[in-house]
């Protein structure tokens, strides 16, 4: 899979085949569904947003131009999308989901923080520390948080980052630094010493 691949089938999704969109969904469903989880930490909320993004990508077809990679148009649409979901989620005062790590699902995070044991006591801290993990990045703010979830949860370069977001790569790197200091403050008693 290429860059000029998912371009190539994006200008024959711009033409109505419905093969090359769901050829663009088999690939990129997991890696959206993951950002969006990353984010809200609420499976179905975020299987919900990956559906609306890639009927937002399909509605709007027409307008797409293969001037840069497709990942980044995808995940501008992805973007867009969160901020008004969130927008209107806070306006009804529903709190997110923190049921993140039950699932047996990585968190990003776990790298740096200790590792219970395994059995029904390690599995309640595992849970526990997961909590903590999603109340943690739920605790950024929206800026630190998108720029942390697309950068080290998603692995995006910070190039692609900026170019997502609208913002100078300077900037990525700074809302980096600032989220990961954030973060460590918030995980202070959960990380391996020496972190």
């Amino acid at each position: 899979m290429t860059v000029d691949d998912d371009r190539e089938l994006m200008v024959r999704v711009r033409g109505g085949d419905l093969a090359a969109f769901e050829a663009l969904y088999a690939r990129y469903r997991r890696p959206l569904l993951h950002f969006f989880h990353r984010l809200c930490w609420d499976r179905s909320f975020a299987e919900d947003l990956v559906q609306d993004t890639f009927f937002r990508l399909w509605k709007g077809r027409r307008r797409y131009r293969p001037t840069g990679k497709f990942t980044t148009y995808l995940f501008q649409i992805a973007k867009n999308h969160w901020l008004n979901e969130r927008e209107k989620k806070a306006r009804r005062i529903s709190p997110l989901s923190l049921e993140a790590s039950g699932r047996g699902e990585s968190n990003g995070l776990r790298d740096t923080v200790r590792a219970p044991g395994r059995g029904p006591v390690g599995r309640a801290l595992d849970r526990e520390l997961g909590e903590k993990i999603a109340a943690a990045t739920e605790a950024l703010s929206e800026k630190l948080r998108l720029v942390f979830v697309l950068g080290q949860i998603d692995g995006m370069r910070y190039a692609d980052i900026a170019e997502i977001l609208e913002i100078p790569v300077g900037t990525v790197k700074s809302r980096m630094a600032h989220a990961e200091k954030a973060l460590r403050g918030l995980l202070a008693p959960y990380l391996t010493p020496g972190e």
